[in-house]
């Protein structure tokens, strides 16, 4: 493997996370297809507007169009190698969700084919492209491009360290809740959960970085983990009803045992909340405290499927904030996630070990709870006349049915639209 990095890169201001995954994937993909001896290049230089989808290379190139944006210089990651290569007429397929364009090949080399669909949607997420250039029996080269934003622009798309106290750009008029956590996945929760009613999310994971954090922009609504390492829970509450001014007016909901709920109502708290905090719970906090959710405010989808590269492709066609995206990678899991956030649609896959889609299907329909939210089966199971019987006598009536063999975009959002209609029509 071979780095050829370009002088000159500047500091280009990048989602962490996905370019993280798009250098990943590309790599990955490389590897797994050229043999012991063979040569992977990875390669990033910056590069005019006018040489994004062109690749230095005689082999047939398939490329799609960049959007029309403002950026005029862009980051190039490509990743060239000496591999099986690819034949001209199956390049596009590659960028296709869950296609594959041989089936014998995914025998021998594994995967499920997604990286490549993941590489694509992130770089189109950025604002960029990608492109394929290869020939069979010599190799490939696939390549994304990234827009390079000015810095006055990048401030704006910075995605903060989870852990840190995050000041988010918010618009007027915007309800914004503080989140004072230090345990991620309760934060994660809380996040999902308030997001769902309406809110913007800051976090802070500790009571010290949250009194910095609080006055920096106009909240409408505090929640306070009472075990906090440093300064403690009460702590904080007491130091913000000493507030001289508007904080002191921000309701505050505490997160901690109903052991606490008389000690935290009479040191000012609004409201108390056991944890694992579930939908209905805030929801009932909330209408106590003044704040119904906003008229607009996102679909929750929980998106239920074994394999995290699914899961992944599938919310890149959710964008926020129309939808809240909750994921699960498990029968089981999907279930608790059901019964605790109680989602607006499951996006569900069937095929999974241990506790099967059916499962799931079985076990949230006997619940009166979560019988009522509409599921869309989403799988790659070839679905028999039989498996929709079953299906239909678990859920009561015709479940949507989206194959990943025939996956098509604007079929599935049009499915994902039908299934939230009964939900968001007016009485």
């Amino acid at each position: 493997v071979k780095v050829d990095v370009g002088e000159q890169l500047g500091e280009p201001c990048l989602d962490m996370r996905k370019t993280k995954q798009i250098v990943y994937n590309l790599l990955s993909n490389a590897v797994k297809f050229t043999p012991e001896g063979g040569q992977v290049t990875l390669g990033v230089r910056r590069v005019a507007r006018s040489a994004v989808g062109t690749l230095p290379s005689t082999w047939p190139l398939h490329s799609f169009p960049l959007a029309e944006n403002e950026y005029q210089t862009f980051l190039e990651i490509s990743v060239k190698d000496t591999g099986i290569g690819i034949a001209e007429k199956d390049m596009a397929k590659l960028f296709l969700p869950f296609s594959q364009i041989d089936s014998s090949l995914s025998r021998k080399y594994g995967g499920t084919g997604l990286g490549l669909v993941m590489v694509k949607q992130m770089a189109e997420l950025h604002g960029g492209a990608v492109a394929v250039a290869s020939a069979e029996g010599q190799g490939s080269v696939f390549a994304a491009w990234l827009p390079i934003r000015e810095p006055a622009a990048a401030r704006a798309v910075v995605s903060p360290s989870l852990t840190k106290p995050q000041v988010a750009a918010t618009l007027p008029g915007a309800r914004v809740a503080l989140v004072i956590e230090d345990d991620d996945k309760s934060a994660e929760l809380l996040t999902l959960l308030l997001k769902a009613e309406g809110f913007n999310i800051l976090r802070a994971a500790s009571a010290e970085d949250a009194l910095l954090l609080a006055p920096q922009q106009p909240l409408s609504l505090i929640t306070l983990d009472i075990q906090l390492p440093g300064m403690d829970g009460w702590a904080f509450l007491e130091q913000v009803r000493k507030n001289d001014g508007t904080l002191a007016r921000v309701p505050v909901v505490v997160v901690a045992a109903l052991d606490y709920a008389d000690l935290a109502l009479s040191r000012g708290a609004g409201a108390v909340l056991q944890k694992p905090v579930s939908r209905a719970q805030l929801k009932v906090a909330m209408d106590h405290l003044g704040l119904p959710p906003a008229k607009e405010s996102p679909h929750t989808v929980l998106i239920v499927d074994d394999d995290p590269k699914a899961v992944e492709v599938i919310s890149t066609f959710l964008p926020s904030p129309t939808y809240t995206v909750v994921r699960a990678y498990g029968g089981a899991e999907a279930i608790a996630l059901a019964r605790r956030v109680h989602p607006d649609l499951i996006l569900l896959d069937l095929m999974m070990p241990e506790v099967t889609g059916f499962d799931v299907v079985h076990a949230l329909q006997r619940d009166t709870d979560t019988a009522r939210i509409p599921i869309v089966v989403v799988t790659a199971k070839q679905i028999t006349a039989q498996d929709r019987s079953t299906l239909n006598q678990y859920a009561g009536g015709e479940v949507r049915i989206v194959e990943k063999a025939s996956f098509d975009q604007l079929r599935f959002i049009n499915e994902v639209r039908r299934a939230l209609a009964p939900q968001t029509l007016p009485p």
